[in-house]
C-alpha cells in the first residue's frame, strides 16, 4: 500500500473534514469552521508548513511545522506544533515517514535543529519511546499559563 507526503495547500481546504478525527486524537476540540479558517491562515503564513500523510487516497495523519529563529545565536530552528497518525494506522512506519519528512523539511529551510513538546502524561509514554527511538533527546520541560 503506498503513502507519501505532501503540504496542505489551499486546494486542500475542501478535504479537510477528513482531519477533523485526527484533531480529536490530539484533544484539539474545534468545528469545521474554525479548523477552515485556522488551516487558511496557516497556508497563508511563510513560516508555517502543514504536512498531509495519505495513504492509499486517505488522510492518516499530519504534522504542524513552524520555522523560528533561536535567540541565543543566528539560525533556525523548526518546531513541530501538531503530530499525529491515525490510532489504526500505528505501528506500520507511517509515523517515522512522516517525521522524516519533517525534518527533511526543516533541512530544506534551512533548519538546523528540530523540536517539539509532547505531554507529560503517561498515555504519551509510546510517543516518547517513539521519538527517542528517531534520534530525539529529552532536553527541556514546557510551561503553560492561560491567560
Amino acid at each position: 500500500m503506498s503513502s507519501h507526503v505532501k503540504i496542505l495547500k489551499e486546494n486542500d481546504l475542501p478535504t479537510l473534514k477528513a482531519l477533523m478525527p485526527l484533531y480529536k486524537d490530539l484533544g484539539y476540540p474545534i468545528t469545521m469552521k474554525k479548523l477552515r479558517e485556522l488551516l487558511a491562515k496557516i497556508i497563508e503564513h511563510e513560516d508555517y508548513t502543514f504536512l498531509l500523510l495519505i495513504k492509499e487516497d486517505e488522510i492518516v495523519g499530519f504534522s504542524g511545522l513552524c520555522k523560528m529563529m533561536f535567540y541565543e545565536k543566528e539560525d533556525h530552528y523548526m518546531r513541530i506544533l501538531a503530530f499525529v497518525i491515525k490510532s489504526e494506522y500505528q505501528n506500520q512506519g507511517l509515523g517515522r515517514i512522516l517525521l522524516r519528512e519533517s525534518e527533511e523539511l526543516a533541512k530544506e529551510k534551512g533548519c538546523c535543529a528540530i523540536i517539539l513538546n509532547s505531554g507529560n502524561r503517561e498515555e504519551r509514554n509510546i510517543a516518547h519511546k517513539f521519538y527517542v527511538g528517531n534520534g530525539y533527546q529529552i532536553k527541556t520541560s514546557g510551561f503553560l499559563k492561560l491567560l
